[in-house]
């Protein structure tokens, strides 16, 4: 029995010794694929409920419950500016009618305008985004649309274009409605097409203005800035923001939106639900890990391969067998943002055909590339105009958008290490087998030895005890045939007999 435990701690003695030269041998590939694992920064937030998004290339910097359903109060006055600067010029009048005036919560924001009053498009633009005006948001509103409803229909139109999905809009001033809610996700999309719209910076960057003459103020009458963060004036100012909107009402908390921009670097950071002063702390704790903890890298031209893309685009039925991956491009430099010094090595990326309304003809799919499951930059493809679309039924293209690996020179080392795992497991795997079986057969011996044991009415001791005395017969034995020259001894015969004639009586 000892003998054979021996044996067994060599096997696996053995294949020890074999595991840790596989895993020697292959180390090389196993930190070769550590790249799956960016540190992205992360920061504590006071609010429910907060982003900061790269409005570059679209990437998710930093995100705290981004799709939770919250109440915007006035940020949402960006949305709506952004809808009336689609539909109107800025030199246009805007009659204020009583209801415009009338129609909001008491005490809450205005421009001292009242019924009657006529200012231009671009004076109650200044209202809407610095003095946060109310009765500005009614009176564009209806001036868009002929009531806030209709208005609130084109809100909607409006954010489903820029691909937000959480929001409900019912009126352009934000005031309090169950039915009015957003998320911070797209407030940051929408944010980030306001970074794009060159009138709309234009007015949210200014510190104040003065309004046109009106019956309160025939001389005119300033509006200032109220987000801090824009302002030399406060403790909460910096100097990377460029334009941004406050809000605020009971039931939705301090809400804020911040467009910044630091060297060739634009930033979008919302926050939602949050508090007074935390809403100016988070949003710079926010800023802060955008700016000092990721870069914007260019994309390494391996990650966008036109042959690869246009192969998935004629799989899933989206341009027809025609096309070649020269007909495919982006038409503009294509970035990705990342934690500081990371690597691209390992980058996935994935095709979207559920596209905004604001593309252009000639796009036919998003490229989104991803980095453990966060977006790190996302670009349309346009394809040249002789290229066909395909002639399958539509709803195939409204597929889910599959993840697509980009396949690079570390996928052979990938695989030469799963097979090493694969044969290490099973040289473990026979291991335990091994040891499994010796103790199995330990058991049964032992099992065996207690049957016969009961079976000759005798203790473990007892049986120990004779086998010493046979041991110890036989060792008398030897040297008295040594010392007779194997002569015959009746005396030796006669121990034999009573040890027999013993056993005998034991197992009676």
């Amino acid at each position: 029995m000892i003998r054979a435990n021996h044996g067994g701690l060599r096997h696996v003695t053995a294949i020890l010794t074999m595991t840790f030269l596989i895993l020697a041998i292959l180390s090389p590939y196993t930190a070769a694929t550590a790249y799956a694992a960016w540190n992205f920064p992360s920061a504590e937030l006071v609010a429910e409920a907060g982003i900061v998004m790269d409005a570059d290339t679209g990437a998710v910097l930093f995100q705290k419950n981004p799709h939770l359903k919250e109440y915007p109060a006035s940020i949402t006055k960006v949305l709506t500016a952004l809808v009336v600067l689609d539909n109107c010029e800025l030199t246009d009048t805007v009659t204020f009618s009583h209801d415009d005036v009338y129609n909001v919560d008491a005490g809450s924001s205005n421009a001292q305008i009242d019924e009657g009053d006529v200012l231009t498009v671009e004076d109650c633009l200044y209202a809407l985004l610095l003095k946060s005006a109310n009765e500005a948001a009614n009176a564009l509103a209806c001036h868009v649309a002929g009531s806030r409803e209709a208005f609130a229909e084109l809100m909607n139109k409006k954010a489903r274009s820029l691909g937000c999905t959480d929001s409900n809009f019912t009126n352009p001033s934000g005031l309090f409605n169950e039915n009015h809610y957003t998320s911070a996700y797209d407030m940051a999309l929408i944010g980030m097409a306001a970074m794009k719209n060159e009138a709309f910076m234009d007015i949210d960057a200014h510190l104040a203005y003065k309004l046109g003459p009106t019956a309160r103020n025939p001389e005119g009458h300033t509006v200032y800035m109220e987000h801090k963060m824009l302002r030399n004036d406060t403790q909460y100012s910096d100097k990377r923001v460029v334009a941004g909107k406050t809000g605020y009402t009971k039931d939705s908390g301090n809400t804020l939106i911040t467009m910044a921009r630091k060297d060739d670097r634009n930033l979008v950071a919302v926050v939602l639900r949050d508090k007074n002063p935390s809403h100016y702390s988070d949003t710079k704790a926010l800023l802060d890990l955008g700016f000092n903890s990721t870069e914007k890298q260019p994309l390494d031209d391996s990650l966008f391969n036109t042959e690869d893309i246009k192969n998935r685009l004629v799989a899933d039925t989206i341009v027809d067998k025609s096309c070649n991956a020269s007909d495919l491009s982006v038409k503009q430099d294509m970035y990705v943002s990342l934690p500081v010094g990371s690597s691209q090595t390992g980058l996935t990326y994935r095709l979207n055909y559920n596209l905004p309304g604001v593309v252009t003809a000639g796009t036919i799919a998003e490229i989104e590339y991803q980095a453990d499951g966060l977006t790190v930059g996302r670009y349309n493809i346009e394809k040249e105009q002789t290229v066909a679309i395909s002639s399958a039924p539509e709803e195939t293209t409204e597929e889910e958008p599959k993840e697509q690996t980009v396949v690079s020179s570390i996928d052979v080392k990938t695989i030469a290490y799963i097979v090493g795992c694969s044969v290490l497991a099973s040289v473990l795997l026979i291991a335990l087998k091994s040891v499994s079986d010796a103790k199995k057969l330990d058991r049964r011996m032992k099992e065996r030895r207690s049957a016969r044991l009961r079976d000759m009415n005798m203790s473990e001791e007892e049986f120990m005890s004779v086998l010493a005395n046979r041991r110890n017969s036989r060792s008398s034995m030897q040297n008295a045939t040594n010392d007779h020259d194997h002569g015959y001894d009746a005396g030796n015969v006669s121990n034999r007999r009573n040890i027999s004639r013993g056993r005998h009586e034991q197992r009676q």
